[in-house]
């Protein structure tokens, strides 16, 4: 079992069920074969994942490589050589389900999409909206794909084909409303956000509206987002390496740690789900955890117990199949059928009890101070915007394809 903590500042949650169990650590695999001979290849510095049945790919940042790693038979290949195809950093992937991808290169201003075998298919840019895109998503409901802007802090609407269709969001501290967007990805409940300052995890509806901001003070630095078939929503936190579980925008576990051991990470830059596994990529150990998730369990916060009927929440199973929308990164495959993960051995806790409480304390300290610097950090941006919003506002461009489509956003 891999290592978990409350609520930040309260250690009032106490979990019914371990979201997540330790199953495997990728840090490279064999490229070649019995002919060219076999050898084995470290990641350097991995940024960037998307898994499919059981191929995982990974952005290697620090080898300029694009791999595709086969569980079945561990083997890795490389897609493609980075160098001279993006301008600089891939900032997020996208896998689709014939294997076909997206990458995103903020600084060339691009999106981009090759087939399975590394060949381009289109460019997606507009010179107008897209300044600098900083993840992108396809929804599978509706058909499109969802480009976040970090520059306008919005969220662009392309067709699949990549026509300009509308936006969602804008810059600021309301809600529906972001600033400094980190990630986006899509699941049952709407398009889920995760943004630097400000409401930190919001979801807003495929028609453009907000839906529901997460529990506030419970992250404080996301940088990844990734939506099981459940609707159990696990966030990244930059500030002390862990994965925050998150149901219906309420904390319900923090999982993780700074360290190098098994389930302890050092910055998590990506999270992808797939088929029961939720792959983390702890880029400074040079790897990609893949974490098993369990079905996990609604919890009332203590505060609010004497305001509710004292009945537990129900438990949310996660079949290796099922019906219902398809989310990020899903794919009826597993890395492993459902007889290989009933045999798997959770990660043992390698500290005592005592150890493990000094450990808490500590962390606890480090990140009430670090919640009062963001905190004074939000009040200043706040003074900001209010400083600005008495300044004339300077006109606005839009591209052609918006005045034929309905704009998707529903803040003024």
């Amino acid at each position: 079992m891999l290592s978990r903590e409350g609520a930040p500042g309260s250690g009032k949650t106490t979990p019914k069920h371990q979201a997540l169990y330790g199953w495997r650590t990728l840090d490279g695999g064999f490229e070649g074969g019995a002919l060219t001979g076999r050898k084995y290849v470290r990641f350097v510095r991995p940024v960037q994942v998307a898994a499919r049945g059981n191929f995982v790919f990974v952005v290697d940042a620090g080898a300029q490589l694009l791999y595709r790693y086969d569980l079945s038979i561990d083997q890795l290949k490389v897609v493609m050589d980075l160098k001279g195809v993006t301008a600089g950093e891939v900032s997020d992937i996208y896998v689709y389900q014939d294997h076909s991808f997206l990458l995103v290169d903020p600084d060339s201003a691009r999106v981009l999409h090759f087939n399975r075998n590394g060949r381009l298919i289109r460019v997606i840019e507009d010179s107008l909206n897209l300044i600098r895109p900083v993840a992108v998503t396809y929804d599978e409901q509706m058909g499109r794909l969802l480009i976040a802007d970090g520059s306008s802090d919005d969220i662009l609407v392309f067709t699949s084909t990549g026509q300009l269709q509308g936006v969602i969001g804008s810059r600021g501290l309301s809600d529906g409303r972001f600033l400094n967007i980190t990630a986006i990805t899509t699941g049952g409940a709407g398009i889920y956000v995760t943004a630097r300052l400000g409401h930190r995890v919001q979801v807003m509806g495929r028609d453009g509206s907000h839906v529901d901001t997460f529990q506030p003070d419970t992250v404080v630095f996301p940088l990844a987002v990734a939506v099981d078939r459940g609707l159990n929503a696990f966030v990244s936190d930059y500030l002390d390496n862990s994965i925050k579980v998150f149901r219906d925008g309420l904390f319900l576990e923090s999982i993780g740690g700074s360290g190098s051991g098994p389930g302890r990470f050092k910055l998590i830059s990506d999270l992808w789900y797939d088929g029961g596994f939720l792959y983390a990529v702890d880029s400074l150990n040079g790897r990609i955890q893949i974490l098993r998730v369990e079905m996990v369990e609604a919890e009332v916060p203590v505060e609010m117990a004497d305001e509710v009927v004292a009945e537990e929440a129900e438990v949310v199973p996660l079949p290796a199949e099922s019906e219902g929308v398809v989310t990020e990164g899903e794919s009826d495959n597993a890395p492993a059928s459902e007889e290989e993960a009933s045999e798997i051995v959770p990660v043992d806790e390698s500290q005592s009890a005592q150890q493990a409480l000094e450990t808490a304390q500590e962390e606890l300290e480090k990140l009430q101070a670090e919640l009062e610097s963001a905190r004074a950090e939000l009040e200043a941006a706040k003074d900001k915007q209010e400083g600005d919003a008495q300044l004339p506002a300077a006109p606005q461009s839009a591209p052609s394809q918006m005045d034929a489509t309905p704009d998707l956003n529903s803040q003024e």
